[in-house]
């Protein structure tokens, strides 16, 4: 799924009016044509041993995306990520951010240093939320599906007992009828970053964790644990949200 993003109507002068804002459809269709040839290279690039279909559409890229997504029953959607402006290395990408707040499926958010998923084992985060509940379910089929090692982590706070993270795990474990197979790792620290450095330790080709926006605003948020994962994670970053 290819979106080409209409560049902003340039300021032109008609006769006898003021200002009016004009589309420049010569550069729409410029870029229309590069995006249909780039999904013909990449399409070739899968070979032809599966079915690929591509489409391509104008507008908004967060928008037709997630629709196309939602039209399709996708069961993952899933998106490169870069960050835009001055500090672009050092924020999710604006398209990756909407798409996992506004897509009707788990949002799989590859940063440009990402390996290719499946090289490795799954981590998911795990808490005592519904949204975790359902990333552990989502992190579960996947490792079945990429026939990975699944490692459930939970980051213990400071004023929690001991046994607290313990129980929790093993708890989800039971519920989600994961057997003996699955890996169980406590960390400490600061939460978004205590996951990061976990996945790097262990070597992870994703991360699974749930996301729910907070305040005001928790509809049309992306949480803020998930948001800097999915920031400073070098692998890619599965996103569900509890919805």
């Amino acid at each position: 799924m290819h979106a080409v993003q209409p560049p902003l109507p340039q300021p032109g002068i008609a006769p006898g009016a003021g200002a009016l804002e004009t589309t420049n459809w010569d550069a729409i269709d410029q870029l229309r044509r590069a995006g249909a040839k780039l999904l013909e290279e990449m399409a070739q690039e899968l070979g032809a041993d599966r079915e690929v279909v591509t489409e391509l559409k104008i507008g908004d890229a967060s928008s037709v995306v997630a629709a196309a997504a939602e039209r399709y029953r996708a069961d993952l959607l899933v998106v490169g990520s870069r960050g835009l402006g001055s500090v672009g290395a050092l924020i999710l990408g604006s398209v990756s951010r909407r798409l996992a707040v506004d897509a009707p499926c788990p949002t799989v958010i590859v940063p440009e240093s990402g390996e290719t998923i499946g090289d490795g084992p799954i981590l998911c985060a795990v808490d005592d939320t519904e949204g975790a509940r359902t990333a552990v379910a989502t992190a579960a089929r996947l490792s079945e599906r990429l026939n990975a090692r699944l490692i459930l982590a939970h980051v213990a706070p400071e004023n929690a007992p001991a046994d607290h993270g313990e129980e929790l795990l093993a708890r989800v474990v039971a519920d989600n009828g994961l057997g003996d197979s699955v890996e169980r790792t406590l960390v400490q620290g600061e939460a978004a970053e205590a996951i990061v450095e976990a996945a790097t330790s262990h070597g992870v080709g994703m991360i699974v964790i749930g996301s729910r926006g907070r305040g005001a605003l928790a509809s049309a948020a992306l949480g803020s644990v998930s948001s800097a994962v999915a920031t400073h994670a070098s692998c890619a970053v599965t996103i569900v949200r509890d919805r």
